[in-house]
């Protein structure tokens, strides 16, 4: 299904817009086996892709990625309704919203819409959010002083951080995030998931793709996505040299002078633990090394589900993490 006229203007470059709501993302999924349907409960908002795909023996589920986009507490108890009434009209088991909202925002319209919270889809519940309206040399002093070091350190040591968009620039990326994978412990996918995903949204101009080099090999890469009024910190990948060399201190400081460059009145840094002080959690070293760009905490209210009938999607709980997982298998054997 093609985006009606002006989707991504509202939901993605509104204030709350996000890239999991664009026409790009939605071309994305489709190739993976999803329909996307745009709906559009106002005009300009609230706007909302959803997503759906059929399950044996339940009917239809749709996902709702950080999404509604709403411009108000208003705007998102209209458009939860609306989408639980599209879910009883379509027989859907099941419609999963995951707005990028905190519990203050959004946990009394969700209540109020007979939304209970679900199972998460997506795995970031906190972040940290960085006010970058300030200017370069404020921002420079607000950094940790052993962060603004290392900064500092990784220009000594000859990193050179560019944008890239090429076929190589995407294949050195996936060997560096392969490789973070396998030392953080992490499960990457195969380079065709990833070319998909990073190929469609630089192509959009949702994306950019920066690398950086030492003595002409690249050793460190990020990825930040264009939402809204912010920039986001997606994926961050680092070889033993980058490490060696403080590369993503600098890559990481690039992203956020380039956002406040382009307009951007905020940079989120990514996932956090939603507990800060757990260090078994597999996100305290990112949390470590995010921290010292400064930003303050923003929890999510997380993922709900509005079901039309109870019964069935108590079942669906049950049975529906063995089917991803089946899925899951299938695409690791072909």
């Amino acid at each position: 299904m093609s985006a009606p006229p002006g989707w991504d203007e509202a939901a993605v470059r509104s204030a709350g817009g996000h890239v999991l709501q664009s026409s790009a993302w939605a071309r994305i999924r489709e190739q993976q086996g999803w329909r996307a349907e745009f709906v559009r409960v106002g005009d300009p908002l609230p706007v909302a892709l959803v997503l759906w795909r059929d399950v044996p023996a339940f009917g239809r589920f749709a996902y709702v990625p950080r999404g509604p986009i709403v411009g108000s507490a208003d705007d998102l108890a209209h458009a939860l309704e609306t989408l639980a009434e599209l879910a009883r009209e379509r027989g859907a088991v099941a419609l999963k919203v995951d707005p990028e909202l905190t519990a203050d925002e959004a946990a009394a319209p969700l209540a109020h819409a007979g939304y209970r919270r679900g199972p998460d889809a997506q795995p970031v519940l906190a972040t940290l959010v960085l006010d970058i309206t300030a200017d370069e040399d404020a921002l420079m002093s607000g950094l940790e002083k052993d962060t603004r070091w290392s900064v500092r350190q990784a220009v000594k040591r000859g990193v050179e951080v560019r944008t890239a968009h090429d076929e190589d620039a995407l294949r050195a990326f996936y060997r560096l995030y392969r490789e973070t994978g396998e030392r953080a412990r992490f499960i990457t996918r195969a380079f065709e998931y990833y070319r998909l995903v990073w190929r469609t949204l630089i192509d959009a101009g949702l994306a950019t793709l920066r690398l950086a080099y030492a003595d002409g090999r690249a050793v460190a890469g990020s990825m930040t996505w264009r939402c809204g009024a912010r920039d986001l910190y997606m994926y961050g990948a680092t070889g033993q040299e980058g490490r060696k060399r403080f590369a993503a201190y600098a890559l990481l400081w690039r992203s956020i002078i380039e956002a406040k460059e382009r307009g951007a009145s905020y940079f989120d840094l990514g996932g956090i633990p939603r507990d800060p002080t757990r260090t078994d959690d597999p996100m305290y070293g990112p949390y470590l090394f995010k921290k010292g760009f400064g930003g303050a905490m923003r929890t999510h209210v997380g993922a709900h589900d509005t079901a039309p009938s109870a019964l069935r999607y108590r079942a669906f709980l049950v049975a529906e993490p063995l089917y991803t997982r089946a899925l899951q298998l299938l695409g690791r054997a072909r």
